[in-house]
């Protein structure tokens, strides 16, 4: 049985060994790797100092060795602290208030053969040293179990606050240090220590094989916490929590910059109502739940999205308010709205919006509100693309559209028709007054050495047909290009069109 446990031994304490070199190894890449490596280290120590006491010639050596276990304990108790802190977000307590523990109880085990504070008797037993615990002892134990539970509550609430992928990381950190503590109670408290046997350092086998899983898996090392509260925090959105009478409870970062926006002179929120601190423009998006657009007066866009907590009972409770500043977003939205209208090469309108400017403008035209079209095409523009080439081709549209859009009103629309052809459309417009305009604008491009024709159209009968009014304008415009180009004409033989 002697044999036995200390072949048990050796190897829980070279495996525990082998554990703390390749932890330590990574200290570089983890704040969690040199505590982890400090408990694997007295853990190491421990099991082998037992190994020695069971294989120790005389009782002296045998005591010895056995008070050589204890700096490992304390090695155990400090690094096993420390990771507990680093894992629940805390910072560690400083280097000399860690080592007050480890100095002292070395301190108490190098001198109690003089003063027997901490073993009042000690023989050798078959499997280790039996003892009779004194004061000193008994406060260590104390001290130990004190710092390691309030460790493990730490890395409870640490837990319990962690975002869901975590929680499991923490929960195998627990179970990994559950059987080495349930060991070491047995050991202090059962009595199997009058044996001289030591479960506690064997039991941190299981400990090496759950963390070392841990390890491997790619999660243990990497367990700095995240918890809601963080999530929350890092959050660019705004994010606010109001109590059942619409008072603020909570406020993020984001949430704080964004209402001291909207108030400058409000100051600290908590506690306020959030008709108080929201500007009149936000007072009522809070009422119920959903989501929503608002303009603010500067000319800002937010996306509100309001949720109410609900209690078991069905109450509520509280309210939870994000705001996301949608400003860029609605500007791109909007620069990519009037792209998709837009001619690439022109920059006037396209065909597409073309249609159904002329859907909705032909819905509005009367008697005494005429719609009138100016379909254009220049003239000679292949023999322009042969002779001088598509790059020059193209200035010569570009060129044209600039011409005439820089002397239209606001409510008329030029838009590229496909090729060199161009539609001007001009609401409230008869079909002579359209015609002079259109001919103003070919006397404006013939003096800069490029001509067009021009095809004149007008409805006026609420409900026509744009496709018809579009058709009678082309039919103006190959009379014009068969009598010599250069001119413009209007559509015959009637300017009412019925669909």
């Amino acid at each position: 049985m002697q044999l036995a446990m200390v072949a048990v031994y050796t190897g829980a304490g070279l495996i525990a060994l082998l554990y703390a070199v390749l932890t330590f190894r990574r200290r570089s890449e983890t704040p969690l790797a040199l505590p982890l490596g400090l408990v694997m280290a007295g853990a190491a120590e421990w099991a082998l100092a037992n190994a020695g006491v069971l294989v120790a010639p005389t009782r002296g050596l045998a005591l010895g060795l056995n008070y050589a276990i204890f700096p490992g304990v304390a090695l155990v108790i400090v690094g096993f602290f420390w990771h507990t802190t680093v894992s629940a977000g805390r910072r560690p307590p400083r280097l000399p208030l860690m080592l007050i523990h480890p100095v002292l109880l070395v301190a108490v085990t190098a001198t109690d053969p003089w003063f027997h504070l901490f073993y009042r008797q000690a023989e050798v037993a078959e499997l280790g040293i039996a003892v009779q615990h004194g004061p000193a002892y008994w406060a260590h134990v104390l001290y130990g179990y004190a710092m390691m539970g309030f460790g493990t509550v730490l890395v409870i609430r640490a837990m319990r606050r962690a975002v869901r992928g975590q929680r499991r990381v923490y929960r195998w950190f627990l179970v990994g240090a559950l059987a080495p503590t349930v060991g070491n109670l047995v050991t202090v408290f059962i009595g199997v220590d009058w044996q001289g046997l030591d479960l506690t350092p064997v039991l941190f086998l299981v400990s090496g094989v759950v963390w070392w899983w841990t390890d491997r898996s790619g999660v243990n090392s990497e367990r700095v916490p995240v918890t809601y509260a963080q999530v929350i925090s890092a959050l660019s959105d705004a994010v606010m929590v109001l109590d059942s009478h619409g008072r603020f409870l909570d406020v993020n970062p984001a949430a704080t910059r964004l209402l001291a926006a909207v108030d400058p002179a409000g100051g600290a929120v908590i506690g306020k109502r959030w008709q108080e601190i929201a500007g009149p423009h936000f007072t009522t998006v809070v009422a119920d739940a959903g989501q929503t657009t608002i303009h603010g007066p500067s000319g800002d866009v937010y996306d509100f999205r309001v949720v109410k907590i609900e209690s078991a009972d069905g109450s509520c409770p509280g309210t939870v308010v994000v705001v996301r500043d949608i400003t860029e977003l609605e500007r791109l939205r909007a620069e990519l709205t009037e792209q998709a209208m837009r001619d690439g090469l022109t920059g006037v309108f396209n065909r597409r919006h073309l249609t159904a400017v002329l859907e909705a403008q032909a819905s509005a035209a009367t008697d005494g509100h005429p719609l009138s079209i100016v379909m254009i095409d220049v003239d000679h523009f292949k023999t322009i693309n042969d002779r001088y080439g598509h790059a020059a081709g193209d200035q010569v549209l570009v060129d044209l559209a600039r011409q005439v859009t820089g002397s239209v009103r606001e409510c008329d629309m030029v838009a590229r028709y496909g090729g060199e052809e161009f539609v001007v459309v001009l609401p409230g417009t008869g079909a002579q007054a359209a015609a002079e305009r259109a001919d103003w604008w070919r006397r404006q491009c013939a003096a800069r050495g490029v001509t067009f024709s021009a095809g004149v159209a007008q409805l006026t009968i609420p409900g026509g047909s744009p496709d018809h009014l579009l058709h009678l304008a082309d039919e103006a415009l190959y009379r014009a290009k068969r009598a010599g180009r250069n001119q413009v004409l209007v559509a015959e033989p009637t300017l009412s069109l019925m669909g």
